[in-house]
């Protein structure tokens, strides 16, 4: 427990910021379209290959999580399982720790330069960890409610970019949130909370002829909480390809697995 409670310390972003009138937004247009998209690679239970750079902070104290994996999904849930390979960078730091984690419904699965295991264990069990949990209030484009909260600010912008070998549409927005918050997972945004004084998510969605994701970037701007605090600013790029790409995604043995404290 004592490793995962240094892991979270480390990584763990906790931002906040206004929720505007957006967050009840229909999609509309092609952003309607990327949400059936996706509900249908959803249905049949297909899947994706990602890798994403995360940036905190523009100074020389930065953090940088650069990660790849692959996602299988499933009907009622989006993201159902998911196996991603991490390397955390902060400041000066001169090497990455490594970190990993498989997903599998409510399972979690994980490996850490932190962890402490006991002999001839290799893994970590987390039952319901919110924290490695996929959820449906993360900034991401594979969930369709994110797409839903940007789609008010939608704008196509004139491209001629390639992700995946396939031509790409273009579309930027920018939209507040009331909080915004993050964990292994990824970054999430929520409801107002407290006396934080907002936040925005500034954002670009490359779309591929099947109006699936190819890439996705965002800034997230965030004030403060309190006069002593810094306004915060994370980064992200994330590329998907390979759509439809048969994966397994498997626990480990249990011959490996101890189950954490």
């Amino acid at each position: 427990m004592r490793s995962l409670c240094a892991l979270l310390g480390v990584l763990a972003l906790l931002l906040t910021s206004p929720l505007a009138g957006a967050a009840h937004a229909q999609a509309s247009g092609s952003l309607a379209q990327v949400i059936s998209a996706l509900k249908g690679e959803f249905a049949k239970k297909s899947s994706v290959l990602f890798s994403q750079n995360t940036r905190r902070g523009l100074t020389s104290d930065a953090s940088l999580t650069v990660a790849h994996g692959k996602h299988r999904f499933a009907a009622r849930t989006g993201v159902y399982a998911s196996d991603v390979t991490e390397a955390f960078t902060a400041g000066d730091q001169d090497d990455p720790v490594p970190f990993r984690v498989v997903n599998i419904g409510r399972d979690s699965y994980t490996q850490s330069g932190w962890d402490s295991l006991p002999k001839g264990k290799k893994w970590n069990h987390w039952r319901d960890k919110e924290a490695f949990l996929w959820s449906q209030n993360l900034v991401d484009a594979l969930n369709p409610k994110f797409l839903q909260l940007i789609a008010a600010s939608a704008k196509k912008v004139p491209t001629k970019d390639r992700y995946d070998g396939v031509r790409t549409s273009r579309y930027d927005g920018s939209v507040e949130v009331g909080s915004i918050g993050s964990r292994k997972a990824g970054i999430y945004y929520s409801e107002r909370e407290g006396d934080w004084d907002g936040g925005r998510v500034q954002w670009k969605l490359w779309l591929g002829p099947d109006n699936l994701p190819r890439r996705f970037q965002a800034e997230i701007v965030y004030e403060p909480y309190g006069a002593e605090q810094r306004a915060d600013t994370v980064r992200m790029n994330v590329l998907y390809k390979g759509w439809g790409t048969p994966v397994h995604i498997t626990a480990p043995p249990k011959r490996l697995v101890v189950e954490a404290e």
